[in-house]
């Protein structure tokens, strides 16, 4: 497999204020307490290929905390860059199709999800949902999914 040199950028597409709306997110919004904030972008290398969607809520006290100024960073950078240390509970894997990531990632499903939620200090201080291109292939390798194995649907959940 070739090497490649690429950092993760985002394009933010939101970063809006929805209060203790359940904003069509995982249940596990609930254990994010509201006000909450929810941020979406793309995820991108330098060279420009679209790589994932996510989603993210937070409590509104907590965005300052970690984004400062700067809520255009990846969230992954900005926990090492500020030394936090967080617990991944990751929540879903999930396997499904959607119009319009076919569109914006430019290939068509399905495509591979997750969401988990991130602890600090013993309670959940966001909930993240990512979905993935298929383009990441180019650099993991290809997924190879028996048909005995694959995931039907939009999405399995273990709670």
């Amino acid at each position: 497999m070739p090497s490649y040199r690429y950092t993760t950028e985002v394009d933010v597409l939101s970063f809006d204020c929805i209060g203790d709306s359940p904003d069509q997110a995982p249940t596990e919004i609930q254990d994010i307490e509201g006000p909450r904030h929810r941020r979406q972008v793309y995820l991108r290398n330098t060279n420009g290929e679209r790589l994932g969607y996510a989603a993210s809520w937070w409590h509104s006290s907590d965005i300052e905390a970690l984004f400062g100024t700067d809520k255009t960073l990846p969230i992954g950078r900005q926990i090492t860059t500020k030394k936090k240390e967080l617990f991944r509970d990751i929540k879903h894997i999930f396997r499904g199709h959607s119009v319009a990531l076919e569109k914006e990632f430019g290939m068509q499903g399905p495509f591979w999800g997750r969401s988990y939620l991130f602890w600090q200090g013993g309670r959940p201080i966001t909930l993240i949902y990512e979905v993935f291109s298929p383009r990441l292939e180019k650099y993991l390798g290809e997924i190879d999914v028996p048909a005995r194995d694959a995931v039907a649907g939009t999405s399995t959940s273990s709670s």
